[in-house]
Parts: structure tokens; sequence; C-alpha cells
């Protein structure tokens, strides 16, 4: 049979994505807008099938539990609380507080609500980054129940002076949450703009990143702490812009986010290498997480062991008509084949002509994944950067619970002890499995401070590790990981430090350090004893490590892993299987379910939902999908 590609419009994208049968007290956006002002709602036109009610009954549950969660913070003290402090950003922590107590009419005082939003105003009139994706929800949501004072002073948003702000500089996030909210603001709002530039300007950067993402990739790529806070900005123009053609670039780069969350999510951890932040939490310590869980989640009462910072970010997506791509909700549940592997590729962060700056390698299985992270130069740089904020190693091996995935690190310990951030010189190869590791201090490590040491990090609860030869071996969960480390001095501490007893160290201490991890699966390998005749198989080479830097090992699953050391670079020479690893054009998603060829402007997604495709033009980006 013929199947016929569907290019898909905005109206079809909210008939297919969109579409809710929400509950009377749950304020929605656009299509249900005039008829929550009055607090009241009829089933929609659009009857959606079984599975999307289903699926549309568990996120209002999930939203639900997110804003009584919030809404129960004392916001009186809140506000007295910012002052005392003097903190710079209080708009951060009330305004979800005022965003929940308004969804929830029935329980609290509107009246009062609306009193603090305006003295919170009066006392910090800035428009700032993380005030704005709050801020501008609210006023969409509620603006026809808001007193006229409130009203007046979101005019005043758009008008001179303060509709300047809203071109304010900041990292790629803070520039999503400040930028895109004000143009939603401006477009959506009917209000007169005296410097309609501020619109443009602001339009013509979203263009400008959604170009760059579907060419060479995002520069703040899969940050657990981050991708929130920028996809919070996004849902505001999704939901309120009147312009049918920003709503569609708003959904161009949500749908871009969603695609890279869904790839990489482990069971409710952002697993695989990040840009900024290191996601040690299962669906509850991440930004990116509670929003996984807002869009693909299961228990509402997740929700009460939610951090407080990841509640915040999850409470946009909740109160959002989004919804990711069908086709990816079986990758981002893992409801897949297993295992795969997935390359990426990731550019300088401000540019958007540097591809191939970093690379990227992530394996999963259905009991863990790992990611790497490579990047071209030493970095000796710790103000005004972001190098201690990388993810280069990440383990995460599952909770057969769901509670609390285990979550393990390798890295030199420039930036932290807990073996976190972009340190100067380590040296990673991956395939599958098992990775191989170096540091080795050259001139300028050693005169910018580097330690001569690295960490494997882990948490304290799985013990002290066994000894088989020079293997140290953890049972975790439904693995086992071996840790071969080599250097002057190998030390093992129960926790890394006071301020983190939770985590166990195995550290490999010298000028010259290096590791081979390995994991295997307790199918394959059911007791100790056959995971040592396993580990007997394997060979090992360090010949050539103290002259040449040079170590070969065949792995567990029985993959040759060649690497040298290139003393003053960021990436060693490496060959996997006898093929020399070349980085240079590497796609910036290359896996069996997600694909984006460099410079191709195609995002493309094949899944058991069906196969999926986003496409960027000169004009708007356009979509195609089929069974």
């Amino acid at each position: 049979m013929k199947i016929k590609l569907l290019p898909i419009t905005i109206a079809t994208l909210i008939t297919l994505i969109a579409t809710a049968d929400w509950a009377a007290d749950f304020p929605v956006t656009r299509n249900l807008l005039s008829t929550w002002q009055s607090i009241s709602y009829t089933q929609s036109e659009t009857l959606p099938t079984p599975a999307e009610s289903e699926a549309e009954a568990a996120f209002k549950t999930r939203s639900l539990a997110i804003r009584e969660k919030i809404a129960t913070e004392d916001l009186d003290k809140l506000a007295i609380w910012w002052q005392k402090r003097n903190i710079e950003d209080p708009h951060k922590y009330l305004l979800p507080v005022i965003l929940s107590r308004l969804s929830l009419p029935e329980k609290y005082n509107r009246q009062h609500t609306w009193d603090v939003l305006l003295k919170l105003d009066k006392d910090k009139p800035d428009i700032y980054h993380f005030r704005s994706p709050y801020d501008v929800r609210i006023f969409f949501l509620f603006r026809h129940n808001m007193p006229q004072n409130v009203e007046a002073s979101y005019r005043s948003m758009v008008d001179t002076p303060r509709v300047g702000e809203w071109l304010e500089q900041g990292t790629e996030n803070h520039m999503f949450m400040q930028r895109i909210s004000g143009l939603a603001l401006m477009d959506g709002s009917g209000f007169p703009n005296p410097l309609p530039a501020t619109a443009a300007t602001n339009e013509a950067w979203l263009r400008a990143e959604i170009n760059k993402f579907l060419t060479i990739g995002q520069g703040e790529f899969h940050s657990s702490t981050y991708y929130g806070y920028a996809i919070g900005g996004l849902l505001n123009l999704y939901d309120f812009a009147h312009t049918p053609e920003l709503r569609q670039l708003a959904k161009a780069a949500l749908d871009w986010y969603a695609v890279n969350m869904a790839i990489r999510l482990s069971w409710g951890t952002a697993g695989g290498a990040e840009s900024r932040g290191f996601d040690r939490g299962t669906w509850d310590n991440s930004g990116l997480s509670s929003v996984a869980w807002i869009w693909w989640g299961d228990s509402p009462e997740i929700a009460q062991r939610m951090n407080k910072g990841s509640m915040r970010v999850a409470l946009l997506a909740g109160l959002s008509d989004y919804r990711p791509p069908p086709q990816l909700r079986a990758i981002a549940k893992k409801e897949i084949e297993l295992p795969f592997q997935l390359t990426a590729s990731h550019p300088g962060y401000y540019s958007y002509h540097e591809n191939n700056q970093f690379w990227e390698t992530f394996y999963i299985t259905k009991d863990y994944s790992l990611g790497t992270l490579l990047d071209s130069q030493r970095s000796y740089q710790t103000q005004g950067t972001i190098n201690a904020q990388y993810a280069t190693y990440k383990l995460v091996v599952r909770d057969p619970k769901g509670v609390s995935n285990a979550v393990i690190s390798l890295a030199g310990t420039f930036h932290t002890p807990m073996a976190i951030g972009r340190s100067p010189g380590d040296q990673y190869l991956q395939e599958k499995g098992a990775v191989m590791y170096q540091l080795r201090l050259n001139e300028r490590d050693k005169a910018a401070g580097v330690p001569g040491r690295s960490h494997l990090i882990l948490p304290s609860r799985y013990g002290k590790p066994q000894q088989y030869k020079n293997w140290y071996i953890w049972q975790i969960e439904n693995i086992w990981l071996c840790a071969h480390p080599s250097g002057e001095n190998i030390n093992w501490q129960e926790s890394v430090s006071e301020k983190e007893p939770d985590y166990q160290m195995l550290a490999a201490i010298g000028t010259n350090t290096a590791w081979i991890t390995d994991v295997g699966s307790m199918t394959d390998y059911p007791d100790l004893a056959s995971l040592q005749k396993a580990l007997d198989r394997t060979k090992i080479d360090f010949n050539q490590w103290e002259k040449l830097g040079k170590v070969t090992y065949t792995s567990l699953q029985g993959d040759n892993l060649d690497i040298t050391y290139q003393a003053n670079s960021g990436v060693g020479k490496a060959k996997i299987n006898n093929k020399e690893r070349v980085l240079q054009d590497w796609a910036v998603l290359d896996s069996p379910y997600v694909k984006e060829e460099l410079n191709s402007g195609i995002l493309q997604i094949i899944s058991p939902g069906g196969k999926w495709h986003l496409q960027g033009t000169l004009n708007q980006p356009k979509w195609e999908e089929k069974n």
C-alpha cells in the first residue's frame, strides 16, 4: 500500500499533538483560553482517541500534582525572605508559587496573590531572564481576570522604556527565556509596540538558532540544568503568539529539544554527555528530567520528592498545550529495541559556523546507559566559562524499582573531586560499554595547577569494590562495573568528602593516569566467577604506555580499542576495531532512531510510532510524518 507523506501544518499539529480534555480548574492556552477565563469548560470539539485521552488524563494528573505541591509554599514568607536576603532574582522563586495559586482559585485567594505580584513588580521592576517565562504565562492565562493595575504593569512592559529590556544579552537559555517570552508578549498581547524592531530582532535571533540546531547543532546541548528554562520561553511563544509563523518557529525549536531529551533519557535521568549540568537524579533532580516527566512520565507521586528547582521548571510544561511528536514516546520510555549507540557532534557555544567542536558517544541497554564527550582543546579557564559544567563521562545504571538510578562519573579533578567538568587533558575512547581514559600532564597543565589525579565516583551504597587481579568490581543493580586504573598510586575512599558523604571514590594518582572501565550484564555473567572468567579473556596492553601513552584493550564484548595520548591536544589518537577514529564531519545526530546529517537542515525520527521529520527552510520549518 502506498503511503502518502503528509505536510504537517500548525493546525494539524494542534489536532494531532496538542488536543486536550482539560479539567475545569486547569488553565489552558490558545485553544481553550476563552473558556478558561470563566473557569468553566465543556469537552473539546476534537475528540481524542482512547490512547490520547489516557495520555492526556495522565498529563493532567502530573500537572496538578506539581501545581498543588508548589502552591503550598508560604508566599508571604517568600516575599519577606527575598528582601531580607537581597535576592537578585526573586521572581524565580515567587512567580511559580503565584502561578500555581492562580491556577487553583478554589484553594487560594486570588486578590492576595495579585497584591503580592504587584508589590514584587514595584520593588523589583527589572525584566530579566528567570522572571520572563513565568511572568508572561501569568499574563496570558489570567489577563481577563487580573486587576487593572496589574494589567497596566504588563502593558508597560511593551512600552518605552521597558520594551527594550526584551533584547538583553546572556547565555543561550537566558535569551530563550527573556527574548522569546518577550516576543510572545509583544506579538500576542495586542498592546501597541513603539519599538517594533525589538520583536523583529528577537524573531531573527530565534530563526538563527533554529537554523543552527538543524545544521550544526546546539551550543548549550543537552543541559540538564537549563534545558527546561529555555523550553519555558519557547512554550510561551508556542501557546500565546498571535502570528502562526511564530508559533511554527517555537514548535520547531521545541521539537529539537524534545528529540534530544528523548533519545538520551535513561529511566528518569538525563543520560549521556551534557554541556551544562550533571544529572544524578531520577525524574526529580534536574529541569530536563522534570520536563521529561511531565511529557512522558508515570507516577504523579514523583512530584512529592522533586526538588524545588525542578518543580518550577516542570510547572511551565505542565501548563502548556505543546506536546512532543508522538513518535518520541516509545524512544523516551525506551520501549524500543535495545541496545543502540548514538554518535553526535556539537558546535561552539555562540558560533553559527564552528561545527564539530565536541564529539559525543552514547550507548544504552535495558540496564544502563553510558556517554562520553570529547573536546578538541585543552582549556584552563575557570571564570566566564562553562568548562566546569560539562559532563564528559556519565554511566547511568537503571534502578529496577524506578526510585534512584546509580550515576557514575570518571574524569580529572581540575574543577572538583566529583569528577565532573571538562578537566584539561582528559582523553576518552568509547565503544559500547567499554571506555578507555587517560590524563598525562604536560608543562602547561602543571603550571595551571591541574591535579595529577583522576577519579571514578559512584554511590557509596554499593559498597567497597571487590578486587580481582588489577580490576576493581562493583555489582550495581543488574550490571557489573569493572574498573582497571593505572597510576603511581591507587586509592579507594568510602566517601569523597564530608560534603559528599553519599559517594565513594576510586582515585588514580600520578603525573600519568589511565583507566579502563567496562560494563557487564548479569544476564551474561550471573555471578562473580563467570565475570572473572570473562575478564581473563579480555586483553590489556600497557607495554607502550609509560613512554608513548599508548594503551590497547579488547573488551568484554570483543571490541578492540586502541588509544595513544596526544600531549598538547584534547583528543587522543584512537582506533576502534582496527579502524582509525576520524572525528571531522561527524553528523549532528546519528543513531537508529534519530538522525541529523551535518548541514542537512533535516531532523529525523524513526520509531515504532512511525517516521517523522522536520526540515528547516529559508522561510518556515516544515514537518512530514508517516506511519
